[in-house]
């Protein structure tokens, strides 16, 4: 029986899947769109099921089963996974064997650890074998970070759900915090921010389109966009022209909250660690990493040098796809974790 290796990360916001010897292969939002009664038809999953964000008629649920970094709806969990691995198995009379190296949050509990492991087994009957791998652990090996050393590294990821910060040693965890600050709520953030301020309401969507495309840290930024929605007082379309700035008012407080946890994880790691952390500075990963003067505004406010990872939404799951060529490596991992 033919065996497929891959590593999955369950995110709130995105699914990646890795395969050994073909890199990632799947990259698509953690959604799934059931139509009529009792879940029982899938009418779409990942892109297309996001594309429905706000627009859905009645008989269409939207399913986002993760969140927080915690499966919310193991149902509809299951059954996305099932839908994602699928294509990557080949049709043929001998189905092969999965074997899965799966992320996960930091702090999660033994019953926490065994729900996610059940869901990937049930996801589909080639799965057979599922091994979970800190995600700061993961990030940090995404960012090339020598986690084998002493002081292995300093890592914030900041997902989609949460953030997760954490100080590395000799492949285990010094110490480790996860925080409920990620890309949902600062949209969530900048939607309650507009329709304040300018009385107008719009969906999810576009708020997290107007923080990606004009999110900043750095407070003296000009840009303008005019949005488009309804006024809250009257009912009808209108429009506000939205600054940057007010961008930077909403996402600031969140990101300087992230900055407080580095520096308590900081104060907490023996001093010789804290040490030499503060001479190899933070590193950065995490999709909501990408906002303009985020490097700048961590650097002026701990004082330590920053990294941002070159390609921080997928550090997790580059991470965990060099543990599917390095088993020695991941063998040491999972005796010190």
């Amino acid at each position: 029986m033919a065996t497929i290796e891959i590593a999955i990360d369950f995110g709130t916001s995105n699914t990646s899947i890795f395969v050994f010897s073909q890199g990632i292969v799947l990259q698509e939002p953690t959604m799934i769109a059931f139509v009529g009664g009792e879940r029982q038809k899938v009418l779409s999953v990942g892109h297309e099921a996001a594309e429905l964000l706000g627009k859905t008629p009645k008989n269409v649920v939207l399913s986002s089963p993760v969140s927080g970094g915690l499966v919310v709806d193991t149902e509809s969990a299951a059954i996305l996974l099932r839908l994602f691995i699928a294509r990557l198995i080949p049709n043929s009379f001998f189905p092969p064997k999965v074997k899965v190296i799966a992320s996960v949050p930091v702090g999660l509990d033994p019953c926490e650890r065994r729900s996610l492991e059940e869901i990937i087994l049930s996801a589909s009957k080639c799965v057979k074998e599922v091994t979970l791998v800190s995600n700061i652990i993961l990030s940090a090996l995404g960012a090339n970070l020598p986690i084998e050393n002493a002081a292995g590294g300093l890592v914030a990821n900041i997902g989609g759900g949460t953030s997760e910060i954490g100080a590395m040693s000799v492949c285990g965890i010094i110490n480790a915090h996860g925080l409920l600050i990620g890309g949902d709520i600062l949209d969530k953030a900048v939607m309650k921010f507009v329709t304040n301020r300018y009385h107008l309401e719009f969906g999810i969507a576009s708020a997290k389109r107007l923080r990606e495309e004009m999110g900043t840290l750095f407070e003296n930024d000009k840009t303008t966009r005019t949005v488009h929605g309804v006024d809250k007082k009257t009912a009808t379309m209108t429009s506000a022209v939205i600054t940057a700035s007010d961008l930077y008012e909403v996402l600031n407080p969140y990101y300087m909250r992230i900055a407080d946890e580095i520096e308590d994880i900081l104060s907490k790691c023996p001093s010789d660690a804290s040490s030499e952390y503060n001479r190899t500075g933070v590193h950065i990963a995490g999709g909501a990493a990408k906002i303009p003067g985020l490097k700048e505004a961590f650097q002026n406010r701990l004082g330590l040098p920053i990294y941002i990872s070159e390609n921080p939404q997928n550090s997790a799951i580059l991470g965990a796809g060099k543990l599917l060529s390095n088993k020695q490596l991941l063998q040491k991992i999972l005796a010190q974790n």
